[in-house]
């Protein structure tokens, strides 16, 4: 793939994947908080979907109303 295409890729993934904090884990799903435009939001996750298993209050990154595909930890 061209250098050119992978930039416009890469971009395009980092645009859509949001960072957020684990509000609430509650069988398979995982709701969690993030900020947009100065206002906070939630999103409703598939926690079976998802490539880790969070605790609350841990630093995620993941796809809105979709899946999880980073856990990072707590914030301090």
């Amino acid at each position: 793939m061209p250098l050119i295409n992978r930039i416009i890729f890469t971009n395009m993934i980092n645009v859509l994947l949001l960072v957020g904090i684990v509000d609430q884990i509650n069988d398979n799903s995982v709701v969690v908080e993030y900020e947009k435009n100065g206002k906070l939001m939630y999103s409703t996750v598939s926690l079976a979907q998802s490539a880790c298993t969070p605790s609350e209050g841990m630093v995620v990154h993941f796809f809105k109303d979709y899946k999880i595909v980073k856990c990072e930890g707590t914030l301090k």
